[in-house]
């Protein structure tokens, strides 16, 4: 057996590393494709192209929410790995349009599919957002109750909106695909390295389905780690709540659940069934405990038989460890070659051949033809292994101490840490709100170019009319004084279109006292070109002689309007409305300023109303849209400028408020 691993870059490169290598000449390979990509028509031209250049080519695969390779982790990439059997056979199936609460019997039908006389393993990847995994995994054990099952669910690069699967030629939503490696000397080793600490209290899971808890110990998760957690994780969550997954106590396993959605509700979604009646401890873990373990996992594998090793990893650890992901690969990458992906869930076949569905966890599948061992601990740096046992007691030591302290302990440890995550967070706001603010200098600058054009097309006009009627001889005093006058009228117009797009891009991050009726009329003069070509009507009930003071950041309350007006732009595109209104309102009261922007677009459903300001939920498609420029917009009013932003559906469309506090002396 033989694997060679090839990061996608285009379909003739690919063609020569299938050719440069002999996979070509190959009567069995497994093909996985690891995808960040969405892009049909690629994802198409890359099987046709493996099947076209390897007639014995099986090709499952999924999309992710990361890619890895050797030593190395992508985002957004295409990993491809080419597994070279001489002795096992493989069999591929999928199954695809499973209705809703059928994981089960997919499960089963699957198997059956798959099963063979002499199966070894089942590499197996399912829908990362339909398919109930635990269900799913049910359903392969009722039917291969004596294989080894790896793999997991698929990934979308953590917008939770959907999934792909692929099965040679066919990229499928909504499935199950799945290998079998059929084989009587196939020599597979399974391990895997969770390393999270459970700490303080214990609890009860008192209301649940399936993978949504309403309630434990009586209130809401949310309030569960409001109060553990603290107060100031309220509005980061969303963000960091995978980091504190909980660890249900089952016998020999504890199981982590990681929350992958908070509800308007207060109930969260897990990436797992977390049943009622669940006993359940928040998990913490460290940078250093989880690379400790990893090694040790990659030393303990040393001395085996090896010769391609397949990752499954969560999506939640690789956002724990965030730039340090690569170093929980670097040693297994020492051992062989390496390839596999990030997943909503990862599936794990215990030594009894029981199954489950674990998070927070790496996963390793190692495949070998050979009963050879080698042993390669010496390739792994043991002073490195050392330096990081050391780092990792000390830590232990650490969690073993809150576990045993009050709890008022357990909310103060807990609290460092979101102090942590709090900054970090910012800076990770802050580049996301810059990389926004560069993405829209392109159409702001063309909206420059329009507003220019007509000025310019006058200047250059009388320039010449006071060239021709000079020629003529009958260029007047009056004349010559109305041309000037014209052009150096359109000249200070030029030169105040700059002086709003300077102030616009500055990047000074102070408050200062701004008008915000002049701030509003700035906004405006930068979308006065997207207005006008798209036909709009706007309606300003603003009192322009009025002053009204309030503290802003310079640009950012524009970059929110502009978000807000882009939107309702293209919602009148894309719903064909002719007769296009928006109507903007400035009012106050003795504490507030509020600004409205409503427009005549039909409105938003109520099902996306609630999600409207949550990252990467975007209701364009995703080559239109990243759902980062309304979450960018919550952001910016509350956090940066302590005000609100909210919505709402009026008769006519969307109203959007923005609340900001006035500058009272």
């Amino acid at each position: 057996m033989k694997t060679f691993n090839f990061k996608f870059t285009n379909t003739h490169d690919l063609e020569s590393f299938i050719q440069v290598n002999n996979i070509n000449k190959s009567n069995s390979v497994l093909v996985q494709i690891f995808s960040g990509s969405f892009d049909v028509e690629i994802l198409s031209s890359i099987s046709q192209t493996i099947l076209q250049n390897i007639k014995e080519a099986k090709i499952i695969g999924a999309t992710t929410d990361g890619e890895i390779m050797h030593d190395k982790v992508f985002t957004h990439s295409i990993v491809i790995s080419f597994s070279i059997f001489t002795n096992t056979d493989i069999c591929i199936s999928y199954i695809d349009d499973i209705p809703l609460g059928n994981s089960y019997n997919s499960g089963v039908k699957l198997s059956k599919k798959l099963i063979k006389k002499d199966s070894k393993v089942f590499i197996l990847f399912t829908d990362g957002m339909q398919i109930n995994g635990e269900e799913f995994l049910n359903g392969v054990q009722s039917i291969a109750n004596n294989v080894v099952i790896s793999g997991g669910l698929a990934g979308d690069n953590g917008k939770f909106k959907y999934t792909l699967l692929f099965y040679n030629n066919k990229i499928l939503k909504n499935a199950v695909v799945g290998v079998s490696l059929n084989s009587k000397i196939l020599n597979v080793i399974k391990d895997y390295s969770f390393s999270w600490q459970s700490i303080g209290k214990e609890f009860t899971v008192t209301k649940s389905h399936k993978r949504k808890v309403y309630e434990i110990d009586g209130i809401t998760p949310f309030e569960l780690y409001k109060k553990y957690l603290g107060s100031k994780i309220t509005h980061l969550l969303q963000d960091i709540a995978i980091e504190f997954p909980l660890i249900i106590q089952d016998g020999q396993y504890h199981t982590a659940r990681a929350p992958i959605k908070i509800l308007q509700d207060g109930s969260f979604s897990f990436a797992g069934n977390v049943e009622e009646g669940s006993k359940v401890k928040f998990a913490v873990s460290s940078e250093n405990i989880l690379l400790h373990d990893s090694t040790k996992l990659a030393l303990n594998m040393s001395s085996s038989s090896t010769q391609s090793i397949f990752v499954y990893s969560c999506m939640a650890r690789k956002r724990f460890l965030n730039k340090s992901i690569s170093a929980d690969v670097s040693a297994i990458s020492k051992l062989t070659q390496v390839s596999g992906f990030f997943t909503y869930g990862e599936f794990y076949t215990s030594n009894d051949y029981s199954l489950h569905l674990l998070n927070q966890t790496m996963t390793i599948l190692s495949l070998s033809e050979s009963e050879e061992k080698i042993n390669k601990s010496d390739i792994i740096l043991q002073n490195d292994f050392d330096n990081i046992k050391i780092n990792n007691l000390s830590a232990l030591s650490h969690l073993i101490k809150v576990t045993s302290d009050e709890q008022s302990d357990l909310n103060k440890t807990l609290e460092q840490r979101v102090t942590q995550e709090v900054e970090k967070n910012k800076n990770t706001q802050k580049e996301l709100y810059n990389s926004i603010k560069m993405a829209s200098l392109g159409d702001m600058i063309s909206n420059i170019a329009h507003q220019w054009r007509q000025p310019l097309s006058i200047i250059t006009t009388c320039a010449s009319a006071m060239q021709l009627h000079k020629d003529l001889n009958i260029l007047s005093d009056e004349m010559f004084e109305s041309y000037t006058e014209n052009i150096v009228t359109q000249g200070k117009y030029l030169s105040e279109t700059i002086n709003t797009f300077r102030e616009y891009i500055q990047d000074d991050h102070k408050l200062i006292d701004i008008i915000i009726e002049n701030e509003i009329q700035t906004t405006i003069k930068l979308l006065s070109s997207t207005i006008k070509n798209n036909n709009i009507k706007l309606i300003q009930n603003i009192d322009f002689n009025k002053v009204t003071m309030i503290k802003l950041i310079s640009g950012e309350l524009s970059q929110v309007i502009i978000n807000i007006i882009n939107n309702a732009k293209d919602a009148f595109i894309e719903k064909n409305i002719k007769n296009r209104i928006l109507t903007l309102e400035l009012s106050n009261n003795k504490k507030n300023c509020l600004i409205s922007i409503e427009d005549n677009a039909g409105g938003i459903k109520p099902n996306i109303l609630e999600k409207i300001f949550e990252p990467y939920y975007s209701t364009k498609s995703k080559e239109e849209g990243t759902g980062i420029g309304l979450y960018m917009s919550y952001e910016i009013i509350t956090n940066h400028l302590n005000g609100n932003l909210y919505v709402k559906n009026t008769t006519s469309g969307a109203k959007f408020f923005i609340e900001l506090p006035l500058n009272i002396h």
